[in-house]
């Protein structure tokens, strides 16, 4: 036998609306789907998380003068 649960009607509408956010963003990526050229962005060709993680990794120019600055 199933089991009811209820919880209060303002929780029911923001799990509705959460859903609904849900839905439109799948949608959209469904609709999106092949739309990116990899021809155009050879720096991905590894994947988006190695391009990332290669930028992290580069130093920090800005970074590091700014330290130089707050030494001086």
């Amino acid at each position: 036998m199933p089991s009811v649960i209820e919880i209060p009607e303002e929780l029911a509408h923001e799990l509705d609306r959460l859903a609904g956010d849900e839905h439109k963003q799948r949608e959209a990526l469904r609709l999106s789907a092949g739309a990116w050229d990899p021809a155009a962005h050879p720096e991905l060709v590894e994947g988006g998380v190695a391009y990332v993680d290669s930028i992290r990794s580069e130093p920090d120019e800005r970074f590091e003068a700014a330290l130089e600055n707050c030494n001086r």
